[in-house]
């Protein structure tokens, strides 16, 4: 006999603990494998439909060129925040960089101490 574990939401354990009374956990779930998978009119021999393929929304196809223009705005709105956070991106990298150059101890500091003394 083969076995596998799952993990269910709180909510959704609370509930199948509640249903299965004083059964064992394990019987409990035998039974309703098997009932699903013995229910008829089921064929669970084909693979199921891809659920990630875009799914045609009536709404939005009524009003398809203004969607459209919405969708460009935003785009155009986002490549130009891409643009600033960039900006901001470069300009933090450079302050970092030169905050670690002006901690950097200079040269004369570097060969009067020896590095264990450094920080004295």
């Amino acid at each position: 006999m083969k076995t596998f574990s799952i993990r269910l939401e709180d909510e959704i354990f609370n509930k199948f603990e509640f249903a299965r009374g004083e059964k064992s956990r394990n019987n409990y779930i035998q039974e309703i494998i098997v009932k699903y998978l013995n229910e008829p009119g089921v064929n669970h021999d084909e693979p199921k439909v891809n659920q990630s393929e875009p799914i045609d929304e009536p709404e939005m196809n009524q009003n398809e060129p203004e969607v459209n223009q919405l969708l460009k705005d935003e785009v155009e709105f986002l490549r130009g925040e891409n643009i600033d956070l960039r900006k901001l991106l470069n300009q933090e990298q450079s302050l970092h960089l030169q905050t670690q150059r002006q901690l950097m101890p200079t040269s004369e500091e570097i060969t009067k101490k020896a590095w264990w003394k450094f920080w004295k």
